[in-house]
């Protein structure tokens, strides 16, 4: 499935082919509103499934490196630290 209601769908399947995903913000940060991640960062960020994350009542606070691109896209977005929080996790549709 592609949304193309994003403006990033050639992106999106290029990083999708690469393995990285996508995860987006729950606060963007100017008009950085999600960011690729390859897939054994994005496991650090969901240990287990957002809904057993739920029912634990915990979720991951990370922080990331990434640098602007020429084209005023951003690189892989690296993380540099995370933390497990207490509290119940923002899960949208």
């Amino acid at each position: 499935m592609i949304d193309i209601e994003q403006k990033n769908y050639l992106r999106y399947s290029f990083e999708s082919l690469n393995k990285n995903k996508r995860v987006w913000l729950a606060e963007p940060f100017g008009s950085i509103k999600w960011v690729y991640v390859n897939r054994v960062d994005f496991d650090k960020l969901w240990p287990e499934s957002p809904f057993e994350m739920v029912k634990k009542n915990y979720y991951i606070k990370a922080k990331f490196k990434l640098k602007k691109m020429l084209f005023g896209d951003y690189s892989i977005a690296k993380v540099i630290a995370f933390e497990k929080v207490t509290g119940r996790p923002n899960i949208k549709k």
